[in-house]
């Protein structure tokens, strides 16, 4: 897992050439994509974008999760929330589904980053993660996942 935000340049500089072309496309056209519906869109860097908006929940509503095929790079747009995280040695696999490139955990929650405007987290094929948490209380956000496929990085 990598943590940034947008506008830490020296860090941005430092993580894989695709992770930097999602932040650099971010920056670029932020205004635009807060407006954007929730859903997939292909972009000119030859991967998915998911616009997610969502109201934060409860672990009980929640999948603890990681992928085996692409490196998710999650920039909140609006809002904040709070992404449960641990490694998947800790974790017992419940679920896989290939086609959609997910695989399902339980265990316990390592411990929670909190993302807000700006925020990034990389999130690499060992990271399960639970994102969508509320804060304090639930409440509507907007953020950006990027799926990287690992054979381009």
């Amino acid at each position: 897992m990598t943590y940034t935000n947008l506008r830490d340049t020296l860090q941005n500089k430092n993580v894989a050439k695709k992770v930097q072309e999602c932040i650099e496309y971010t920056n670029i056209n932020l205004e635009e994509l807060k407006k954007l519906d929730g859903g997939a869109y292909d972009i000119d860097l030859g991967i998915k974008m998911h616009v997610n908006a969502y109201e934060t929940g409860t672990e009980e509503d929640k999948i603890m999760e990681t992928h085996l095929k692409n490196l998710d790079v999650q920039i909140m747009l609006c809002g904040e929330e709070y992404v449960a995280f641990n490694t998947s040695n800790n974790m017992k696999v419940e679920k896989i589904e290939e086609e959609k490139d997910l695989v399902i955990y339980s265990g316990n929650v390592l411990f929670n980053v909190l993302l807000k405007e700006g925020d990034i987290l990389i999130l690499y094929p060992n990271d399960v993660h639970m994102p969508g948490l509320k804060v304090k209380e639930s409440k509507k956000i907007k953020k950006l996942v990027f799926k990287v496929p690992l054979k381009e990085l």
